[in-house]
């Protein structure tokens, strides 16, 4: 069903018509299978790696149940890809401000504006939802990875934006991590997958 078709029929809950308004680049129906993921969280947190301007991080505490926090990670600061300037970071931050106020999501809603490297070293709140969406490279995907596996609860949902392009980081590392037993495959939807952690031993 299109956009237009869900708000010309009022189908559209209120939340999706938010994420809707929010610039970025993940689907309704990606937002969608991100507010159900986040609705299965019964302890700890949910971690947002990459928020951009908010789209991703509202569907997430949308979906999160009554005492369940969601962390968005997010340096916002400017990027630099081949030597062009992507987005300057604090009118990112300004539009990631202003779609949780205008979303509400402000009641579970905690902007860290900082990075993987910096934050997990003293993380101590076990993780049962993992959403990486951060530098798509395969050297950034590894990293975002390897600093928040530690603080993974066994079984939970680690989901991966742009993990349909063989060219692209996060396939590789889903694949490897397959390969390797660390992941099972749970669902994809559009460019977004979903593997469910399941430690050794």
């Amino acid at each position: 069903m299109s956009t237009a078709t869900i708000e010309k029929t009022g189908s559209m809950p209120d939340w999706l018509g938010h994420v809707d308004r929010a610039e970025g680049w993940l689907s309704l129906d990606e937002a969608r299978l991100l507010h159900t993921l986040a609705g299965e969280v019964a302890e700890g947190c949910i971690v947002e790696v990459g928020a951009y301007r908010g789209r991703s991080t509202i569907a997430l505490s949308a979906g999160a149940p009554e005492g369940i926090p969601v962390y968005s990670i997010d340096p916002h600061a400017e990027m630099w890809v081949n030597g062009k300037l992507a987005y300057a970071g604090p009118d990112d931050r300004a539009a990631f401000y202003r779609a949780m106020l205008d979303s509400g999501a402000t009641r579970n809603v905690h902007l860290l504006n900082s990075t993987s490297e910096r934050l997990t070293p003293g993380w101590d709140i076990p993780v049962g939802l993992l959403w990486i969406d951060g530098d798509h490279s395969y050297e950034g995907v590894a990293r975002d990875w390897a600093c928040w596996r530690p603080h993974l609860m066994p079984g939970c949902t680690v989901v991966f934006d742009d993990a349909h392009d063989p060219a692209v980081g996060p396939h590789r590392l889903i694949s490897e991590l397959l390969a390797a037993g660390e992941i099972v495959h749970r669902r994809n939807v559009g460019k977004v997958r979903s593997v469910v952690f399941q430690p050794a031993g």
